[in-house]
C-alpha cells in the first residue's frame, strides 16, 4: 500500500519539511515525519479523500513547541500552533487554512481532533500511532516496519518522556488546565494517575 503514496509536492509542503528538519531535533523531526506517514496509512485504509497537503502540514509541524521558534510560556501545543502559523502566514498560506493547522496542533494533546474533520482526525490518528498506539489500528506490518526504517524511532519513547519532564520542569507553575469533571473526580477519590513513561511505552514499538 505504501508505494502508491506519495507526499505532496507543493511548495508550502517542502518549505514545512525542511522548516522541521532545521528546527528539530533528529529524533523529533523522524517523529513528525512519521505521524504524517502513519496519518497517509490510515487514510488510504479509509479511502479517505481528505486534503493531505493540510495532514501533512498539521503533522510535520505539530512539534514546533519544543523548538526555539516556538518557545514560550505557553503550553508547547499551544506555542507551537502559534509558531506554525506564523510560519504559514508568513509564506502566504490564506488565514483560513494556516487557523485550520493551528487548531489541529494546539489539540493535538487532546482527544478533540477525533471528533473534527477528516484532516484533523487522520492527523490525529497518525500522531496516536506513533506515541502511544492505536487499539486495533489494523495497518500492513511492512508498511509500519518501512515507514520506521525510513525514520528511524531514534530511542524515541525514553527521548520524548526527557522532553516532556523539561518542559514541566521549566514552566512553574505548568499552565494546563484538567477537564473540570476530572477536577471533581479526583475531589471525591483520589484518581490514579499513570506515569507518562508508561503511557509512552504503550506504542506497538520496541523503543
Amino acid at each position: 500500500m505504501l508505494k502508491n503514496i506519495s507526499a505532496p509536492d507543493s511548495g508550502i509542503a517542502r518549505d514545512a519539511e525542511e522548516l522541521a528538519r532545521a528546527n528539530l531535533t533528529p529524533m523529533l523531526f523522524n517523529h513528525v515525519m512519521r505521524c504524517y506517514w502513519f496519518a497517509e496509512l490510515f487514510a488510504a485504509k479509509e479511502n479517505s479523500t481528505a486534503d493531505r497537503e493540510l495532514i501533512f502540514l498539521s503533522s510535520t509541524l505539530h512539534d514546533l513547541g519544543f523548538s526555539e521558534l516556538g518557545r514560550g510560556p505557553g503550553r508547547f501545543e499551544v506555542e507551537g500552533a502559534h509558531a506554525a502559523r506564523k510560519f504559514l502566514i508568513e509564506k502566504g498560506v490564506d488565514s483560513d487554512r494556516a487557523w485550520k493547522v493551528w487548531s489541529n496542533i494546539a489539540l493535538h494533546t487532546w482527544d478533540l481532533n477525533l471528533f473534527k474533520e477528516d484532516e484533523a482526525r487522520i492527523m490525529e490518528l497518525g500522531l496516536l500511532y506513533d506515541v502511544v498506539g492505536v487499539p486495533n489500528a489494523g495497518l500492513h506490518e511492512e508498511d509500519v516496519a518501512e515507514i520506521v526504517g525510513r525514520y528511524p524511532r531514534l530511542g524515541f519513547k525514553r527521548g520524548f518522556h526527557e522532553l516532556l519532564c523539561e518542559e514541566l520542569d521549566t514552566k512553574k507553575p505548568y499552565p494546563h488546565f484538567v477537564h473540570i469533571c476530572t477536577c471533581i473526580a479526583n475531589s471525591r477519590s483520589p484518581l490514579p494517575i499513570p506515569d507518562a513513561q508508561d503511557v509512552l511505552n504503550g506504542a506497538p514499538f520496541d523503543e
